[in-house]
Order: C-alpha cells, then structure tokens, then sequence
C-alpha cells in the first residue's frame, strides 16, 4: 500500500501545480444600456444606399456647395408608433454620422477632403448637422398613433468639398444614423 502512494504522489503533485496555474488571458466587460420613453416609432428610409455618382474635381465650385447634379432625393419616415402621451408632444428625427473636422455638416468618413451634404427639400440651402434634431410631426389636440404615423420628412444628398483646391481623389462614404427622439 506504501507503494501505491508513493508512486501516485509525483502525478497527483504534478495536477495540482498544473491545475493552479491555469487561469484566463483576460476580461470582459459588457455595458448593456436601454431608455424609457413615452413614446416609440420605427424609422425607415426609402432607401438604405444611396449612390450620387462620379465628379470631377473641376464640378466643385465653392466651399461646402453641393454639387447640383449630385443632389439626391430620399425619404426617412416613421411607422409602428405609439400613441403620443399628451397633445403637442413631438416627433423628431436625430441624425448623426462622422463628419470633417471643422465642418459639422459634411459627412464622411473616409478621410478625404470631401463630404456628403444633406438638406430638408423644402429648405435647399439649410444644411442638417451631425447632432442635429428635425421635427417629423406634432401630435394633436386628442393625440392618436396617426399623429406621427407614416409621417416622412423628404431630404436631400449632394457632394461638396470644404475646399476649392487640392480635392482629394477617391471614394467618400458617409454612414448617416437617423434616430427616433420624442419630444
């Protein structure tokens, strides 16, 4: 019996310094956050690409100025909302994306010298900054889930530069969030 336990000894020996040292590489952490509204809608676009097209660097012609035969039109609309929680209570749309530095309202984010600009189609020359809140609709006097409902705001895409000279060649992507605010 002696020498069962002394020939087990070294193997049990070795598993537990073995099984002492086994620990993880790393953590992680995950931070899960939510928000309670009075209200909620679904945001949809007409479209989820939007392709303006190709220009040359001679089209630009000034400073965060579209390029009109780049402008494009698309719709971001509500649907699946609740009923509002009072009456006057609103619909807004928060639109936020990578934009140039020094230029809040040029979207992009590739990096080159060159943006996306949007705009509402019923205030052409109003540029919408990243951050920026647009009313979609107001609920009425009796709220009901129609207030806001299928309602759309029709905006506009164009290509701009936020110089006249030196444009970068090369593609410019802008990734634009449109998010549901209420009130």
């Amino acid at each position: 019996m002696r020498k069962v336990i002394f020939t087990l000894a070294p193997a049990a020996l070795l598993l537990a310094v073995a099984t002492g040292n086994a620990q993880a590489a790393s953590n992680a952490q995950l931070t899960v956050t939510a928000n309670v509204v009075a209200a909620t809608c679904d945001v949809s676009l007409s479209t989820n690409n939007l392709d303006l097209g190709n220009y040359a660097p001679t089209q630009f012609t000034g400073v965060a100025t579209p390029i009109p035969a780049s402008q494009k039109t698309f719709t971001v609309g509500l649907n699946n909302c609740q009923v509002p929680a009072q009456a006057a209570d609103t619909a807004n749309l928060v639109v936020s994306g990578q934009t140039l530095g020094g230029n809040p309202n040029m979207f992009n984010s590739t990096g080159t010298n060159t943006g996306i600009m949007l705009n509402q189609v019923a205030t052409p020359t109003t540029y919408i900054t990243s951050g920026q809140k647009l009313l979609v609709a107001t609920a009425g006097a009796t709220p009901a889930a129609s207030d806001f409902n299928t309602k759309t705001l029709s905006l506009q895409a164009g290509l701009a530069s936020a110089t006249t000279t030196g444009i970068n060649i090369g593609a410019v992507s802008a990734p634009i969030l449109f998010s549901f605010s209420y009130n």
